[in-house]
C-alpha cells in the first residue's frame, strides 16, 4: 500500500511540475506530463487521482502548444 501512495505522490508532483516546464521547456513539460498521466492512471482504482491526472493533462496540452510556437518561430511563419 505504502509504494502506490508514493507513486500516487509522485504522479500528483510530476503533473505540478510539468506545467512550468511545458511552458519554459517544452520538451520537458512532454516527458513529465506523460509520465505524470501513466503514474495516475495507474492508481486510478485505489486513489482519487483525478487532480495529478488533470494537472499532467494541461502540463502536455501547454508542451503541445509551446512546441508549435517554436517550429512557428523557428520557420519565421510569425
Amino acid at each position: 500500500m505504502e509504494e502506490k501512495k508514493q507513486t500516487y505522490t509522485a504522479g500528483l508532483v510530476l503533473g505540478i511540475l510539468s506545467i512550468p516546464c511545458g511552458l519554459l521547456i517544452a520538451i520537458s513539460g512532454w516527458v513529465l506530463g506523460i509520465i505524470g498521466i501513466v503514474l495516475n492512471n495507474n492508481n486510478k482504482e485505489k486513489f482519487n487521482t483525478k487532480a495529478g491526472l488533470i494537472l499532467s493533462i494541461i502540463g502536455l496540452v501547454l508542451s503541445v502548444i509551446n512546441s508549435i510556437i517554436g517550429v512557428l518561430l523557428a520557420t519565421h511563419v510569425i
